[in-house]
């Protein structure tokens, strides 16, 4: 199996046991169901769908009416932040560039209209336990971002982050909800005391 492939079933599993009972009730999701695109799409649909338009899974609404959603789920530390590809050393398109065409065209685009952000304890291989999970906007997101590109933030709340050959923004939770943008915050507040030593590290 592929990195690429097992990262996507390490996510999505994590995602449908810990994340998805965690938001589903929340305002921006309105309960329905969660329907990970791998599984109910070919391989090859579900990397076009990941690659182009940054849809990981489909949300069925209570009423029938379904949109896409991007999810990002990390492990180890909680950094409640929500982070965007921004560049890479190879010059090809990031997640920033795409979405932001995306959006501003306004031509029909197919991009998530919801971003979720996990964070979870332990290892991908195993079974963490959640500890903050974040919902917001993709276009809210976006704008965001482009304030950071263009210096429109506070630091610490918001900048830069190389990570391997490339480069992330990266925004508080906290403060964007403070400046009014609509994002939904779980944290969970019954962590072993080891484990919330481990992700205030």
């Amino acid at each position: 199996m592929s990195d690429f492939k097992s990262d996507l079933k390490d996510s999505s599993a994590a995602f449908l046991r810990v994340v998805w009972p965690a938001i589903k009730d929340m305002g921006l999701i309105g309960g329905g169901k969660i329907i990970p695109t791998e599984s109910i799409t070919n391989d090859a649909m579900t990397d076009m769908l990941d690659k182009y338009s940054g849809i990981d899974a489909w949300h069925l609404s209570n009423d029938r009416q379904m949109r896409g959603v991007a999810s990002r789920v990390q492990w180890g530390k909680d950094w409640r932040t929500f982070t965007v590809r921004y560049s890479r050393d190879s010059g090809a398109k990031t997640e920033y560039e795409k979405r932001k065409t995306d959006i501003e065209s306004n031509a029909g685009w197919m991009y998530p209209h919801l971003t979720v952000h996990a964070f979870i304890s332990g290892n991908k291989s195993g079974e963490g336990d959640l500890m903050s999970v974040a919902v917001i906007k993709t276009k809210d997101l976006i704008e965001a971002c482009t304030n950071v590109v263009n210096n429109n933030h506070y630091l610490p709340s918001g900048g830069f982050r190389r990570t391997g050959n490339a480069e992330f923004i990266w925004i508080d939770w906290n403060w964007l909800k403070m400046l009014g943008v609509e994002v939904e915050i779980y944290k969970r507040k019954d962590l072993p005391i080891k484990e919330m030593l481990f992700a205030e590290a």
